[in-house]
C-alpha cells in the first residue's frame, strides 16, 4: 500500500497504469490459487491387465498436465488422483470409495477391464458420482445406468464386425471361439454366437480360458482336431500371446486368428515377438495402430495424434511407442473435459447431464453422447483391420 499512495502522490495520471498491473498480478494469482477440480481414476496400473492400464495412466497423466499448462478449465487447474486396484475386482471398489469419500472428486475415470468396472457400478448409483469407463463388457451399459458412460467399444457390438470380416475377407464357414472367462471374454462369445448364422458361419468348437492362463495348449489341441476355417479370440493381450506362442508350438500357424480390440498394442508385440509375423494373425483396431502408415497431412494424424504425441515422447522418451490403450486413456479424459466445459461446473450432476450433450473426435473415432446412448461410439467407424509385420501393425490388405 506505501507504494501506492506515494505513486498517487507523485503522479495521478500513472496510478491507473500502476493499479491496472497490480490487478493483472493480483488476477494471475486468483487463477494459479484456484481451487482445483478433481477428477478421480482408478486403473489396473499392475497385475494381468497391467499392459492395458499403465498405457491407460501415461495418456491422462500427458493429457492432464498439457491441460494445466494452457490454463486448466473454467479457469482452475485439473488434479487427477491415480488409484492402482491391481487388476482386482474387490481393490476396485475400496479406490472408488476413496476417492469418492476421502478425495471427494467430481468423477471417476476406469477401470481398466470389464470386470473391475462391474464391481465399481453400484457405488456411482449410490454415490451419484459420473463414471467414464473403459470396460468392454456390454452389461455395463446394458441396461442404461444413469451415471455410467463408456469409452471402449463393447465386445458384443464388436462381434458382428468380427464374423462380417470373417466371412466376407477370409471366406470363413467353419470358425473355432475362443475366449477368456472374465466378463468382457463372455460377452464377446455371447455375441459371436447370437450372430454367426447371420453371416452364414458355424461354430464348431468353443474353448475358455482363464486371463490368467500361462498354458492353452489343452484348448487350442482340442480346436487343431477340428480343422476350422478361422478362430476368433476374445482376449487381451497377455493371454492372446500365450495362445500365439502355443499355436506355434503345436503347428497351427496356417490358421488364421482374428483377435478382439483388446489384444493389438505395443506391448502385444512385445510379448510375441515375431511368433504372428506371417500375417494369419488380424486384429481389429483403431486407426492409432497404424497412424505411422498415414500421410502428415491426414486429419486423424494433423489433427489428433501429432500434437499428443509430441508431449508423449517429451514425458516418456523418443522411443516409447503409442497404443491402443493409450488412446482409450485420451478418450477417457478428453470425455470429462468436455463435459466441465458444457456444464460449466464441476458438480457431479451437471456434469452427469452434460455427459449426455457431449461430443468429441477421439482416438476411437467420433463420440456422441445422448440421454438414450451412454456408448456413444460408431461401431462402424472406429476399427480397422490390421496385421503384424517387421516388428509393426500394418493395414490388413
Amino acid at each position: 500500500m506505501g507504494r501506492r499512495i506515494l505513486i498517487v502522490v507523485k503522479s495521478a495520471g500513472l496510478v491507473w497504469v500502476v493499479l491496472a498491473l497490480l490487478l493483472s498480478v493480483e488476477g494471475r494469482g486468483l487463477v494459479q490459487a484456484a481451487e482445483p477440480i478433481k477428477v478421480g481414476a482408478v486403473l489396473s496400473v499392475t497385475g494381468y491387465a497391467g499392459l492395458i492400464g499403465t498405457p491407460q495412466m501415461e495418456a491422462i497423466q500427458v493429457f492432464a498436465e498439457k491441460t494445466n499448462r494452457e490454463g486448466g478449465v473454467l479457469g482452475r487447474p485439473i488434479e487427477v488422483y491415480f488409484e492402482d486396484d491391481q487388476s482386482n475386482p474387490a481393490n476396485s471398489v475400496i479406490a472408488t470409495s476413496k476417492l469418492i469419500h476421502k478425495k471427494k472428486v467430481c468423477v471417476i475415470i476406469g477401470s481398466t477391464l470389464t470386470n473391475m468396472c462391474m464391481s465399481m457400478l453400484p457405488l456411482f448409483q449410490r454415490e451419484r458420482v459420473p463414471n467414464v469407463s473403459f470396460g468392454a463388457g456390454h452389461e455395463i451399459t446394458d441396461p442404461l445406468r444413469k451415471w455410467v458412460f463408456r469409452i471402449t467399444l463393447t465386445d458384443i457390438r464388436l462381434s458382428p464386425v468380427m464374423l462380417k470380416f470373417a466371412a466376407e475377407k477370409l471366406g470363413a464357414r467353419r470358425i473355432a471361439l475362443l475366449h477368456g472367462t472374465d466378463a468382457s471374454g463372455m460377452m464377446g462369445a455371447k455375441g459371436v454366437k447370437e450372430n454367426a448364422t447371420k453371416y452364414g458361419i458355424e461354430i464348431v468348437i468353443t474353448e475358455m480360458f482363464d486371463p490368467k492362463d500361462t498354458n492353452m495348449v489343452p484348448q487350442l489341441t482340442k480346436i487343431k482336431t477340428v480343422r476350422p476355417d478361422t478362430i476368433i479370440l476374445y482376449s487381451n493381450a497377455a493371454p492372446a500371446a500365450v495362445v500365439a506362442k502355443n499355436c506355434r508350438e503345436l503347428g497351427m500357424e496356417q490358421i488364421p486368428v482374428i483377435g478382439s480390440h483388446g489384444i493389438p498394442g505395443p506391448e502385444f508385440i512385445k510379448l510375441v515377438g515375431n511368433t504372428v509375423e506371417k500375417g494369419r494373425w488380424i486384429f481389429l483396431s483403431i486407426k492409432s495402430a497404424i497412424v505411422d502408415k498415414l500421410p502428415p497431412n491426414d486429419p486423424y494424424r494433423q489433427n489428433l495424434y501429432d500434437p499428443f504425441i509430441k508431449g508423449f515422447r517429451e514425458k516418456f522418451g523418443a522411443a516409447k511407442r503409442f497404443g491402443p490403450a493409450h488412446g482409450n486413456g485420451y478418450d477417457g479424459f478428453l470425455a470429462v473435459i468436455s463435459a466441465l466445459k458444457t456444464a460449466g461446473t464441476d458438480d457431479p450432476a451437471s456434469m452427469r447431464d452434460a455427459m449426455e450433450k457431449t461430443s468429441f473426435e477421439g482416438f476411437n473415432g467420433p463420440f456422441n453422447y445422448s440421454p438414450t446412448d451412454h456408448d456413444g461410439q460408431d461401431v462402424t467407424r472406429s476399427r480397422i483391420p490390421v496385421i503384424i509385420k517387421d516388428g509393426e501393425f500394418w493395414p490388413y490388405k
